[in-house]
């Protein structure tokens, strides 16, 4: 961790947490390792359970079983329901997710914590944010998402909140599973697992492949869609339960890759009216391919005495290549183009794009650029956590140690193409290298938490701070090496106050913070202070929690990527000054219990969001451009709705889930974009899903997402109007054992 040469300035990570205990997660979750369930578990804040869940925060967990009921492979998908999250859909199938917490930016989910069993899975959480990697949800057991002050043991961004996917644990018995399905678009998936255990030996071995020709058209070019394969391996040694010191050690190995025919390349408006699914012809050779690979070692031990200790070593390596149209050999973008398709020259140009005339000039060369880029994530995990009686007062404690390096390599490349019939033929000219450089960022976090329990009172309180060191160089221009570093402290409290069994108010602030991308020394990182406020209840089959939150930031930071438009300030950042975001958030479950064996199960899920910039600033980043205080933020849905209702017995559940979504705004601003004035379409998605249990081994499964087919448009970035998935009905069968 030595490898930047100037004197670090280690940043500690002083946390609170107010997500304490939650079940079958190894980092959040019961530990996989012991039947004696010794790992700190996760909070169920809305559950199943008819008790008053009494832990301060905003969290949501989504469990196995709701997971199985809809079979979904899109985390953006499984997120309707969850209050305060937004996504901006792109392919139709959430390969690269764009999620967004409480107003926080959704743009490759840069700005939120996502992790798997507690551990960072972006390719570089701190040099290269954006989440280009997500593993097939069909391989997890459980979501947790934590929002505000529940977010801030995560790190290192902690504005908006954090998503911790769960991996499946090696099973206390022998047991296996098969999972088959197909769907239309000639979607197939086939799952399968294995796993059994001794009394002091444990393994599971897990597969997933899913495929589809993808819902687009592209004829005669081929298919749209994408081949992804996600593999995993846990093999277990634990001590005897009567040992003195209960301990385990685990290692967990994975490898995903992912080949899917994916563009940026839009539509105009007029095109997606008539043919929403429409591909142009420029975009025959758009393609991305990736691979991961991932080493995690974790050893747990039990002192007996309340004091438990999980240390975790982890490694990632990600490589991706996204070959993909990047503009037309002239300095009239794509967006111009498609804005004003019949004005002018843009006709000519567009006439090449969709293929209908052969290239006739220089300027109408299609440069084709390959995005290269090679990842590493390391680092080191500790946890010491205990619980005490002092002074009268319960306290359970936690103290965290992360140390942690990643680093991004990138080589793009861009290759001309003609257009000739319809296809594009290779210009003879030589690759051109337009980038090549790396950033590389090293940190330490630290984070303490102590939650007390009075009679009817739960505090918690944490501090959490990060020393982060950076450096970025620029290879192709031989410019000097910029290093960097950040050092924050993110202080937090939490507090629960139950009036009585059935209900409880809660409250909490915390200090928000997003570090800056190396070689970013001239912007200043994101800072925010984020308050919430919520009554919690359960009332027999009745379970709810409305929330008010407002994050008052100090300064926002922008950040500039080939997906939200940016050509030519591709990774930098900017800062757009003092915000307020603001809004409510409400959750409510319910069962009617129709006959003894048949029930009437009930969800509903609101967020209203207001953002507010408060100062005005001429920016160029595109996403924001000339702002005038009072602006809104784009991509912030205003209303989002999400309601769930089935019919289910024993054996078999019929649901309908109908979700909303508002229209966002494509700009802050006054910008010289063809975005300005525009908005996403406001949306209604219907599901259908039904299962039903044949016996104790087989059960069959079916769905029909976007049950009405309709499309709306969901973004016009970074070229064109882009649809949302197309109807597609798919069924399965799974035998399990």
């Amino acid at each position: 961790m030595n490898r930047i040469n100037n004197s670090r300035n280690w940043l500690v990570f002083f946390s609170l947490t107010f997500v304490g205990n939650v079940s079958n997660a190894e980092e959040m979750g019961t530990d996989p390792s012991s039947k004696k369930n010794h790992q700190d578990e996760t909070i169920y804040i809305i559950g199943s359970r008819n008790v008053l869940p009494t832990e301060p925060g905003s969290a949501f967990v989504i469990y196995e079983d709701e997971l199985e009921k809809y079979e979904y492979n899109d985390l953006q998908r499984i997120l309707r329901k969850v209050p305060g999250v937004y996504f901006r859909d792109e392919d139709g199938y959430g390969l690269r997710p764009n999620i967004g917490i409480r107003g926080a930016a959704a743009e490759r989910s840069q700005k939120i914590v996502l992790m798997e069993d507690g551990i960072l899975i972006a390719p570089a959480a701190y040099a290269a944010p954006s989440a280009y990697y997500m593993p097939l949800m069909t391989r997890m057991v459980g979501v947790e998402v934590l929002k505000g002050p529940a977010s801030i043991q995560h790190g290192p961004n902690t504005v908006g909140g954090a998503i911790n996917l769960v991996s499946r644990s090696i099973p206390e018995i022998q047991e296996a599973m098969i999972d088959l399905g197909i769907g239309e678009d000639t979607f197939f998936k086939s799952h399968v697992y294995y796993g059994d255990v001794t009394e002091q030996f444990g393994w599971l071995i897990e597969g997933v492949h899913v495929q589809t020709d993808g819902f687009k058209d592209l004829e005669p070019f081929g298919d749209t869609g994408f081949d992804k394969n996600d593999f995993m391996g846990k093999f277990r040694w634990n001590t005897h339960e009567d040992a003195t010191y209960y301990q385990s050690l685990e290692l967990k190995l994975a490898y995903v890759d992912e080949n899917s025919d994916e563009t940026y390349l839009g539509l105009t408006d007029d095109d997606f009216e008539d043919t929403p699914n429409r591909r142009y012809a420029a975009s025959q050779r758009d393609n991305m391919d990736w691979d991961r690979q991932q080493y995690q070692l974790t050893h747990f031990i039990d002192f007996n005495n309340g004091l438990t200790l999980s240390s975790k070593f982890y490694r990632s390596e990600f490589t991706r290549a996204w070959e993909k149209l990047n503009r037309f050999n002239t300095n009239r973008t794509l967006q111009t183009i498609l804005a004003e398709p019949d004005s002018g020259l843009n006709s000519v140009f567009y006439s090449v794009l969709i293929g209908e005339t052969d290239t006739s000039s220089s300027a109408e060369t299609l440069l084709i650029g390959t995005n290269d880029r090679d990842f590493y994530t390391q680092g080191m995990d500790f946890k010491l956590s205990g619980s005490a009686d002092w002074f009268d007062i319960d306290h359970d404690w936690q103290i965290g140690l992360r140390l942690h390096e990643d680093e991004i390599e990138r080589n793009h490349t861009e290759d001309g193409f003609l257009m000739r019939s319809r296809l594009l033929v290779a210009d003879g000219n030589n690759t051109r290298t337009v980038l090549q450089n790396r950033d590389y960022a090293e940190s330490l976090a630290v984070f303490l938490q102590n939650a007390m329990a009075f009679e009817s009172l739960t505090v918690t309180l944490g501090l959490r701070g990060e020393f982060i060191d950076s450096e970025s160089t620029n290879i192709l221009a031989g410019t000097p090496l910029a290093t960097g570093s950040d050092e924050v402290l993110l202080p937090g409290i939490g507090v629960f106050y139950q009036l009585n069994d059935a209900l409880g108010v809660l409250a909490g602030v915390n200090k928000g913070f997003v570090p800056n991308k190396p070689g970013q020394a001239d912007v200043d990182p994101e800072n925010s202070l984020n308050y919430e406020l919520g009554l919690r209840f359960v009332m027999g089959e009745t379970q709810g929690e409305v929330m008010g939150f407002f994050n008052d930031y100090e300064n926002l930071l922008g950040i500039c990527t080939f997906s939200a438009g940016c050509v030519d300030d591709v990774d930098r950042e900017f800062n757009g000054g003092e915000v307020h975001i603001y809004g409510l958030e409400a959750l409510l479950n319910h069962t009617v219990f129709l006959t003894e064996s048949l029930q009437l199960p009930m969800s509903m899920s609101y967020t209203l969001t207001q953002t507010e910039f408060q100062t005005s600033f001429q920016s160029n980043f595109s996403q924001w451009g000339n702002v005038q205080e009072g602006d809104e933020l784009p991509y912030v849905p205003e209303n989002q709705l999400t309601f769930n209702i089935g019919l289910q017995q024993e054996n078999w559940l019929l649901e309908v889930s109908a979700a909303f979504v508002d229209e966002m705004q494509e700009t802050a601003g006054v910008t010289e974009t063809p975005f300005d004035g525009l908005t996403t379409e406001a949306h209604w998605m219907l599901d259908l899903t039904a299962n039903y249990s044949l016996n104790k081994h087989w059960n069959v499964y079916g769905s029909i997402e976007n049950l009405t087919d309709t499309q709306d448009i969901v973004s016009r970035r970074p070229f064109g109007a882009r649809p949302s998935k197309t109807r597609q009905a798919f069924a399965g069968i799974k035998y399990q054992f």
